[in-house]
C-alpha cells in the first residue's frame, strides 16, 4: 500500500545571534516551515488479520507557515 501525502518543508528566514550565552533558551530557537492547518486522512490496509484494526491515519498539510514547532504534532 502506497500513501502519498502533503507535508510542510522548506526554508524560512532565520538568523543566528552572537550573544547566545546571555539569552534565554526560547530566544535561541529558530523558525521552521511548519503546519498552519492540517487534517488527518485514513486509509484501510488490506490483508490485516481479523484481530487487527486495518486503519491507518496520517496527517495532510492544508497550509504551512514559518514559526516554532508545535511539539504536540510535529
Amino acid at each position: 500500500l502506497t500513501i502519498n501525502t502533503t507535508i510542510c518543508a522548506g526554508y524560512c528566514m532565520t538568523r543566528d545571534v552572537n550573544a547566545k550565552l546571555f539569552l534565554p533558551k526560547y530566544a535561541l530557537s529558530q523558525d521552521v516551515c511548519t503546519y498552519r492547518d492540517f487534517m488527518y486522512k485514513t486509509a484501510e490496509i488490506p490483508g490485516c488479520p481479523r484481530h487487527v484494526t486495518p486503519y491507518f491515519s496520517y496527517p495532510v498539510a492544508i497550509s504551512c507557515k514559518c514559526g516554532k514547532c508545535n511539539t504536540d504534532y510535529s
